[in-house]
This record gives C-alpha cells, sequence and structure tokens, in this order.
C-alpha cells in the first residue's frame, strides 16, 4: 500500500461514478473550483473517480446544482467507521475500556526473559526471582533493577553475577553461574591406601606411595596396596600421604525377581482436559477444577504463553492438563516373556554400578509355587578399590622404656 493510499484511507474518500457524455461538464466545474479528484478511469459508458472526503461533498454539491446524474459508489476511511458506529455507545465504552486497560497493563511485567543459566535450570530462577518480588504482573514503577539483582544473588547461592533491565513490559534476566575451584589433592597428614572390596589386581597408578600389589595379585578388603613410606636416595624412608588408583576385577551378585502375574493398564478411551489461565500472574479461572475425577489415570501436563494472531504477545499463560483414564487388569505371562523382562531388569542394575562390565554369568529359573521368575547373576566389574587411610606416627621420649 502507498503512502497516498494509506492517506485516503486515514482521512476518507469517496468514489463517484457519471456518464461520459457529463464528464466533461462535470471536469470542467471541477477544475473552476480547483478540487482535487484522482483515479479517473473509464468502465463502459461511465468515468469513475475518486476524491477526498471534503473534496467529494463539494463535487456532489456541483452536479446537484447543474443538474449532473452523480452516483456514489462506494466511501472508506476512518471517519466513515466512526460514523456508523456513532450511536453505538456500549461499543465506545468497550473500547474506551479496552484502551485504558492496554495503557494500565503497560504498567505490569508482561514476560521475563533469562539467559546465562546452564546447570541452573530456567523453573529454579524463576522461583529465584517470585521470591523477590520480579514476577509476571509485578508492578513495574517498583522495581529497582540493582536492590533486584543483589536479592537474586543472596537467595541464588549458585550465581556469581547478575543483571536485570527492563524493556516495555518485559525483564531480561541475564545471570552467570558460579565456578567451583576444582579440590586440590590434600598432600598433609600421613595415609596409607587399602583396598575396599576384594579383587584382582588389574592396573595400579601410585602418584604418591610405594606400590605393595603387582598386577594379577589377588587382595582381599582392607590389604595394603600402596604404602605411604618412600625409600630416599641415601636409603632411609619417609611417610607421605599416600594416594593414587588401583583397579581391581570384583566380583559382584546381583539378584533379581519378576512375578509371573504382571499388572497391566488397559486405557478406556475416555479423555478429560482441564485448563487454567493467569492473567498477568494472577489466575483467572479454572485452578480450582484441575484435579480429575477418575481413579486411574495418566496425566501430561503442559503450559503455553498466548499470542494474538499467533505472533503479538500478551501477558496471558495457559495451563492444560490431559488426563487419560485406564483400568488395571493382571494377567499371566509365560516364562519366555518372564526370562526377558528379567534380562532388562539386570541391564538395568548394571548400569546402575557405572563401571566397566567384565563378564557376566546367569542363571534363570522359575519358581511356580511363588509365582515369580529368579535370575542370579555373578558379575566381574572393574572398579578403584583404592581407599586412602589416615595413621598417626608417635614420637617416644629417648629414654622411655
Amino acid at each position: 500500500m502507498s503512502l497516498h493510499s494509506t492517506l485516503h484511507l486515514i482521512f476518507g474518500e469517496y468514489t463517484f461514478s457519471v456518464s461520459c457524455s457529463d464528464f466533461l461538464r462535470l471536469s470542467h466545474l471541477i477544475t473552476q473550483k480547483k478540487l482535487s479528484v484522482w483515479g479517473i478511469k473509464q468502465e463502459g459508458g461511465s468515468v469513475c473517480f475518486c476524491a477526498s472526503l471534503v473534496a467529494g461533498e463539494a463535487v456532489a454539491s456541483l452536479a446537484e446544482v447543474n443538474n449532473i446524474e452523480l452516483t456514489l459508489i462506494s466511501k472508506r476511511g476512518l471517519p466513515f467507521i466512526f460514523s456508523r458506529y456513532r450511536r453505538r455507545y456500549g461499543l465506545i465504552i468497550g473500547g474506551a475500556v479496552f484502551m485504558l486497560l492496554l495503557f494500565v497493563s503497560q504498567l505490569f511485567v508482561w514476560k521475563i526473559e533469562i539467559s546465562g543459566n546452564e546447570s541452573i535450570t530456567r523453573r529454579e530462577l524463576e522461583l529465584a526471582l517470585d521470591s523477590i518480588g520480579v514476577s509476571v504482573g509485578s508492578y513495574i514503577p517498583s522495581i529497582d533493577r540493582l536492590e533486584k539483582a543483589n536479592e537474586l544473588l543472596l537467595n541464588c547461592r549458585g550465581l556469581s553475577s547478575a543483571s536485570i533491565s527492563i524493556n516495555g513490559t518485559h525483564i531480561s534476566v541475564s545471570v552467570l553461574e558460579r565456578r567451583q575451584i576444582p579440590e586440590r589433592a590434600s598432600e598433609s597428614g600421613f595415609y596409607n591406601v587399602v583396598a575396599e572390596y576384594d579383587g584382582v589386581i588389574l592396573d595400579i597408578d601410585a602418584e604418591m606411595g610405594t606400590p605393595e600389589v603387582r598386577e594379577g595379585d589377588t587382595v582381599y578388603k582392607g590389604e595394603l596396596l600402596i604404602n605411604s613410606f618412600m625409600e630416599r636416595t641415601n636409603g632411609s624412608f619417609r611417610a607421605t600421604h599416600a594416594r593414587g588408583r588401583v583397579y581391581a576385577a570384583v566380583k559382584e551378585k546381583i539378584d533379581i525377581e519378576i512375578p509371573l502375574k504382571q499388572r497391566t493398564k488397559v486405557y478406556t478411551g475416555f479423555i478429560e482436559t482441564k485448563i487454567c489461565y493467569r492473567i498477568l500472574g494472577q489466575e483467572l479461572f479454572g485452578g480450582e477444577r484441575m484435579e480429575s475425577g477418575y481413579e486411574y489415570f495418566d496425566a501430561i501436563a503442559t503450559e503455553r504463553d498466548i499470542k494474538l494472531f499467533g505472533w503479538i504477545e500478551l501477558p496471558i499463560r495457559e495451563y492444560r492438563i490431559v488426563y487419560r483414564e485406564y483400568t488395571v487388569l493382571y494377567s499371566d505371562i509365560g516364562e519366555d516373556e518372564a526370562e526377558e523382562r528379567v534380562r532388562l531388569a539386570l541391564d538395568d542394575a548394571l548400569s546402575l554400578l557405572d563401571c566397566e562390565i567384565l563378564s557376566v554369568d546367569t542363571v534363570i529359573t522359575t519358581d511356580k509355587k511363588r509365582g515369580v521368575c529368579l535370575l542370579k547373576a555373578d558379575a566381574t566389574v572393574k572398579r578403584d578399590i583404592a581407599r586412602e587411610v589416615p595413621y598417626e606416627i608417635l614420637k617416644f621420649p629417648k629414654d622411655s622404656k
């Protein structure tokens, strides 16, 4: 749309039609009165043209005085819209109230944008901001950016710095998380390294101290692995803080039971949806009815910000919960399916060990009397079995007996 078309739409314009035979006489009169018309085009035996709100009324008067038949085709623009609804007081009052509410809403926070967080979740930061009085619906003139940023640092110890900026109705929070200094290995005191588990030595990495075992040796819990005494170049020994890593093949026993009668869910097909809206942080309606009346159900909760026409952001957030009803049935499973399930449970148990699995020997049996499938596993894993144990060196007087 051109600039002239926009101006004509704002200030209003008429579109007239006159016969070709009368147009020459009318155009001569329009020229004498110095009236402005545009968009002149011939359509069949008539000529159409446009005129502004003021010029159109003058053209209509000229045609009436000079007995020229002038037809009004259309009129468009804001003045005609206002005149059309000038007696609809409810619409006018509603528009005024809407504009007032729109103006007042500019004094409150519509949206909070958070950036810079990695390990700290957005939800944790939103709760911390809410505790200091910064949330959707907060009164913007009462927010002191520097003061609130300092309060956020006090409330959220995981942050090293934070800044708050206000952009219209949006608040931008930029944070920097605190980085922990890696712990330095302690060199004070006297420590030996002993075995925490029974096992067969696979690898020894002694950072300080003298290894007392070799690869392939079998050790038992509490046995000395790295001696804190180290030999000097002159043949004497000195006590140190022994430390290091000692990897060994360690046996792990795992027992798993799977019942042959399994509990299953059968969905009934009934679905119930609950919706709650919050405007400027205040609950509008629906919150007291968010619970489901089903006895057994699965629930999926979602939330989203409402946008007008898909791109205009509004201070409205929708909370939706979808409930799916199901009934509980108990059914017997065969030995093959029970064995498959018990092996899957074994895989989960091995993943929880967080160790390299060297070998696994399993025995699966079915106890029909108890109604369970049993799995007994002997797993060999690679584990760091080193554990530092402190000790003291006692000094006795020279004349002590």
